[in-house]
């Protein structure tokens, strides 16, 4: 599942020249006024406009699409989902929408932590029909559709010995994934995923098609990558640079039980100190004792893969105490991210992130050790305390080159919660969860940046703006009125003021 698995990016474009245009001046307007619902003619005549199908409630086609992967926000029922086929249809959806003053979501991979590519009553706008990807052999760009999933484009840049700055989780959406900036294993060496955007193209608020570029409209491109989805428009395609594949690389799955958090301090530390060719993810959690019998207690998972061979990988890891159980093994690069694949499985959950800027954060290790991993609530899912290594060509840029501004740290921690249907329905297990969650964060936070990433939206964030965004959200903002004046497109964390 998207919740707990790792998703993708990458890095080529400097972006530099973006720095040095003015930002639009702000247009004030009144937001997006919205009706209570449109007539059986309105929807009719959205059916008749449409190439693509429109589904209404009822149908077993609408029941298979509108459930999101956080199933938190699975009571949210749209009137309608319009599928697109195309840009055009885009344009169409969005603009009768604003004719009959009906509010809209966007929806490709349907991943927002959030829910917020969810809609209660309104049109969601849909975009998995739109999966077509195309790959340039002169240049290495690849070029996919705002509809294309994740397992798409691996199985068609697969084919042609290609790679990019991906993820775990096959069912993500290729446009919420970039527009957030994108993690992944292979980070570390080609950048978050944003970094190689090269060209996009959007759907206005106003139903008209922007091109962008770091040529054209180079203001507007530096806001999609990192800016978020949803915010300005509808994407409905990206060009990313891609890099080849190494002949075969080391994938390993490892595990601790009962560690202290010299261990983890240990196992960080050796991590830390490898190439940027090495992208790993550490997850400490505490066992629920229901699913794992009479072994109680913290266990530290270790995955990842290295571009070069086991030995390598043994040699960075020399120092950390043997692992309980290790799976290590050499493989071609694609069948190695067959290893390493998350199936998506929808489920409750809620993730709270911060940025780390230290390579071993022992204080962070310490407070969870100590303080909450060994008292956590016990909902029948799981809970932990996760690292995904970043640095290296992360950090090659500056805050302010791409919208993403995260630039400065070695880890992105996250603090997860995961529970099932049963725990969904006790308020009171939930409510200590939550305050579990609450409480182990705003502990470890202070040891953070004070960042925390926009792909793992947190809709329990005062401060997002800040902590999206830094010192680029004013600039967003600018770009933000330019592009959709009326808030066409508002969710809880929009950008707006």
């Amino acid at each position: 599942m998207a919740a707990a698995g790792l998703l993708s990016r990458r890095g080529f474009l400097g972006g530099t020249a973006a720095l040095t245009l003015a930002a639009p001046a702000i247009v004030r307007a009144k937001p997006f006024l919205v009706s209570q619902g449109a007539s059986q003619a309105a929807w009719r005549e959205l059916e008749r406009r449409m190439r693509g199908p429109v589904l209404f409630s009822g149908s077993d086609a609408y029941f298979k699409l509108y459930r999101p992967d956080n199933l938190r926000y699975a009571n949210r029922f749209p009137a309608a989902i319009a599928r697109c086929l195309d840009t055009q249809d885009v344009a169409t959806a969005i603009t009768w929408a604003r004719e009959n003053h009906i509010p809209l979501i966007a929806r490709s991979g349907g991943h927002s932590y959030a829910g917020y590519s969810t809609i209660a009553n309104g049109l969601m706008i849909e975009t998995k029909l739109m999966k077509a990807i195309q790959y340039d052999d002169s240049t290495g760009v690849v070029t996919v559709a705002g509809g294309a999933l994740n397992g798409q484009i691996y199985s068609a840049l697969a084919r042609v010995g290609r790679t990019i700055t991906h993820g775990r989780c096959s069912s993500v959406g290729a446009a919420g994934f970039l527009l957030g900036g994108g993690i992944g294993f292979n980070m570390r060496q080609y950048g978050i995923a944003s970094d190689s955007l090269t060209r996009t193209t959007m759907v206005k608020a106003d139903g008209k098609v922007l091109e962008m570029s770091a040529s054209e409209n180079p203001a507007e491109f530096w806001a999609c990558r990192g800016g978020g989805g949803g915010n300005f428009g509808i994407s409905t395609a990206f060009s990313v640079m891609t890099q080849p594949v190494p002949e075969r690389i080391t994938v390993f799955s490892m595990q601790w039980n009962d560690p202290d958090e010299q261990t983890a301090a240990a196992l960080m530390q050796a991590l830390s100190n490898g190439p940027d060719r090495l992208g790993t993810r550490v997850s400490i959690r505490a066992v629920n004792p229901k699913r794992a019998g009479a072994r109680k207690g913290i266990l530290i998972d270790l995955l990842g893969q290295l571009k070069g061979t086991t030995a390598e990988f043994l040699d960075i890891i020399k120092k950390v105490p043997r692992a309980d159980l290790s799976d290590i093994r050499e493989a071609p690069y694609w069948v190695g991210q067959k290893f390493l694949t998350e199936p998506p499985t929808p489920t409750y959950y809620q993730e709270r992130s911060a940025f780390v800027d230290q390579a071993v954060p022992i204080k962070i290790l310490q407070t969870g050790f100590k303080q909450f991993l060994n008292r956590w609530p016990g909902v029948s899912g799981t809970c932990d305390l996760r690292f995904f290594q970043t640095g290296q060509t992360v950090n090659a840029l500056r805050p302010g080159e791409t919208a993403f501004a995260h630039r400065s740290s070695e880890w992105l921690m996250v603090i997860g919660l995961y529970w099932d249907e049963a725990d969904n329905a006790r308020p009171a297990v939930m409510n200590r969860a939550h305050a579990w969650q609450d409480d182990f964060y705003r502990a470890v936070r202070r040891y953070s940046d004070g960042g925390a990433y926009q792909n793992f939206v947190d809709p329990s964030l005062a401060d997002w703006r800040q902590a999206y965004y830094a010192g680029n959200y004013d600039r967003l903002v600018k770009i933000k009125h330019k592009l959709d004046p009326n808030k066409v497109f508002d969710f809880p964390q929009a950008i707006w003021d």
